[in-house]
């Protein structure tokens, strides 16, 4: 993690080793935080103009790189996306969001915050299929993913990017493929190590 505030690393709780102090728009900072061997990068600064430039950088540096950016405003997601974010998040947005769902659908509301904050034994996961899973090749009634793990497949994320939400039972499960999955967290991580 990169950061110029000493006062913030102090009050959190990652170990001060995986800190660099510092500007996380410098390109050398960025290599000694190993963005180029890196899986994910979030870039969670308070000015757009920043993250715009953090994004660039790092997907110059690693073109594989899963980014996820923040956005101060609105507008400024088009423009994230362009400089090569994966995702964009806005706060604002989101809290405005969670806050018309909270007055308009209070039942929805309180079972996301339930799952968000893990008080159900409930998850979201995406687990991915390769061509060594016992679920390649097969249809999703053929599985056990409903009768012994009792999972739900809320969707399917094709390799090509297409997205199948709420599949049935005829639907073939493909190598490449990523199940978005909802249940008890025992049996996600029971798929999960069947996937590998």
């Amino acid at each position: 993690m990169i950061e110029t505030d000493e006062k913030k690393i102090g009050e959190c709780e990652a170990e001060p080793d995986h800190w660099i102090i510092g500007d996380a728009t410098s390109e050398e900072n960025l290599r000694r935080a190993g963005v180029e061997r890196a899986r994910g990068l979030a870039s969670c600064l308070p000015d757009d103009a920043a993250n715009v430039y953090v994004v660039l950088t790092a997907r110059g540096l690693n073109d594989g790189l899963h980014i996820v950016a923040r956005a101060v405003e609105e507008q400024a997601e088009p423009t994230l996306v362009r400089a090569g974010a994966s995702r964009v998040v806005a706060p604002t947005i989101i809290g405005s969001q969670s806050m018309a769902r909270a007055l308009l659908r209070p039942a929805i509301a309180d079972f996301m915050d339930s799952i968000v904050a893990e008080s159900l034994d409930l998850v979201f996961e995406e687990v991915a299929i390769d061509s060594r899973s016992p679920y390649a090749g097969s249809r999703l009634k053929e599985t056990n993913l409903l009768s012994e793990l009792s999972l739900i497949v809320v969707a399917i994320r094709r390799r090509s990017g297409e997205l199948t939400f709420h599949p049935n039972g005829e639907t073939l499960i493909e190598d490449g493929d990523l199940l978005i999955v909802i249940g008890n967290a025992e049996s996600v991580q029971r798929l999960m190590e069947a996937s590998r």
